[in-house]
């Protein structure tokens, strides 16, 4: 018990100065260019709210349909803050851009509390559709030779399509290495 609130009380102030600095210290830095703002600024508040939700092992989502309409919030959250409007308009406003940080560390945060409960079958769908929706957003920003993002150049968005693609890839191996590896596991048992 000592130990879990020794760890709690370094791990919270840590979580709150990296927010702090993530999301206002260093914001300008990362909405400079577009591979910063969405491959390291989204996913480091993804991360946190996941570490966060770590520092809580005894809380979690049991029920079924709160478990399902919580990974559905969580895949439209993402979905919402890849498309370029959403894009633009955070990096153009601090506040929206705020909001945005708060929703990716919520979506981690719940993420944790979903998957400690719910079945192992919708792990992996959700893990899928995540990387589905990563390479077709990857496929898009790298293939289009129109500016989506107006706030970024055509070179960082086709950066940032080819960083989705190499991402999705390395999700698309980890989901079916878990996923082979839990069939051998239940077919031992």
């Amino acid at each position: 018990m000592l130990k879990r609130k020794i760890t709690l009380s370094i791990t919270l102030p840590l979580i709150v100065i990296a927010f702090y600095l993530i999301s206002f210290y260093w914001n300008e830095w990362f909405c400079i260019t577009m591979p910063r703002h969405q491959l390291v600024q989204l996913p480091s508040m993804f991360f946190l709210g996941i570490i966060l939700a770590l520092c809580f092992p005894k809380l979690f989502i049991n029920d079924i349909s709160w478990s399902i309409a919580t990974l559905i919030f969580i895949m439209a959250s993402l979905i919402f803050w890849m498309l370029p409007h959403s894009i633009d308009y955070a990096v153009i406003n601090n506040s929206f851009n705020r909001l945005m940080h708060i929703n990716m560390l919520l979506d981690g945060f719940l993420l944790v509390l979903v998957f400690r409960k719910i079945f192992f079958e919708l792990k992996i769908l959700f893990l899928g559709m995540i990387t589905a929706m990563l390479l077709a957003s990857g496929i898009t920003l790298s293939v289009f030779n129109i500016l989506l993002c107006s706030s970024f150049t055509i070179e960082q968005q086709k950066q940032t399509g080819h960083s989705l693609i190499i991402i999705a890839t390395a999700m698309f191996v980890f989901t079916a290495f878990i996923f082979f590896r839990t069939l051998k596991q239940q077919s031992k048992s």
